[in-house]
């Protein structure tokens, strides 16, 4: 199985990007929940032949923080660590996933095999990349990468709206805070990624040539493209608890999202941005 990290600063389209790929027959990239990061220190040396071992995972793996939104047994997860040949962290990881993907494939009335590729996607990884590596030396990277000034738009339109609920986003609305952390999080994520097996993709790229896009990425992660990757809106599984601020992800691409900060941002704003974070932006090929 190969295994893919999605990093990306927030609000620059990783959860629809995640929806694409799980809306693949042969992927699986469930909602997100840093199961893999968190119960690292404490199993990665575990000696997973044991049943025991595999019961106290399977455990701790569902009181991490959003396995609730994922429907998963203990159960459902002790049958999937069963079959693991060869049990380790990584593999034991790997089958918390391709349980989900059986899961999913029955809710969809679909009978599946394991998953060629398994996804893991947080936003949050930014701040905990060399615990990521460490937890999966062997992952495959794909660097999720939007235009900083509609990274802002976002940002405001989700400030606006004040959504509530435990999972509710918090986010900066000054746009020297935004351009900082934006500038952070994308160069601090291309220096950990250059010795890594990785493939940058933008966003806008996304919504304008999706098919070419999402084939490049299936290329990348040695599966074929696959149609229902560009239907992702039909498999939605984004939890209710985090739905709210992600509508957009239950209709097809919107090209003229691409840029949209033209409109919806203040002149003045959008040119604070770009003074602020023009180095960076130029570097993963954006314009004034």
């Amino acid at each position: 199985m190969t295994f893919c990290y999605i990093l990306g600063n927030p609000r620059s389209g990783t959860s629809l990007f995640r929806l694409m790929l799980n809306a693949h027959p042969h992927m699986v990239a469930p909602p997100e929940c840093g199961f893999i990061q968190w119960n690292h220190p404490t199993f990665a040396a575990a000696n997973f032949s044991l049943k025991s071992t595999q019961q106290e995972f399977a455990q701790a793996v569902l009181r991490s923080k959003k396995m609730e939104t994922w429907g998963l047994s203990a159960e459902a997860l002790e049958r999937a660590f069963e079959k693991v040949t060869q049990p380790n962290y990584q593999r034991m990881c790997e089958a918390v996933l391709s349980a989900y993907f059986q899961a999913r494939g029955q809710a969809l009335g679909e009978v599946r095999e394991a998953p060629k590729v398994a996804v893991d996607k947080n936003n949050y990884y930014l701040d905990f990349l060399p615990e990521i590596d460490a937890a999966m030396p062997h992952a495959l990277y794909l660097h999720v990468v939007r235009d900083v000034r509609d990274v802002a738009a976002s940002y405001l339109e989700i400030e606006r709206k004040g959504h509530d609920g435990k999972y509710a986003p918090k986010l900066a609305t000054s746009a020297e805070d935004i351009a900082q952390s934006w500038v952070e999080n994308n160069e601090r994520t291309a220096a950990f990624l250059a010795d890594k097996k990785h493939l940058v993709v933008r966003y806008e790229d996304v919504l304008v040539r999706p098919e070419i896009e999402l084939a490049r990425v299936a290329m990348f992660l040695g599966v074929d493209y696959n149609e229902r990757m560009s239907r992702y809106y039909e498999y939605n599984d984004e939890p209710q608890e985090t739905l709210g601020w992600k509508q957009k992800t239950l209709q097809p691409v919107d090209p003229s999202r691409a840029g949209a900060f033209r409109k919806e941002l203040a002149p003045e704003f959008g040119d604070q941005l770009w003074e602020l974070a023009q180095e960076t932006l130029e570097k993963f090929g954006y314009t004034y």
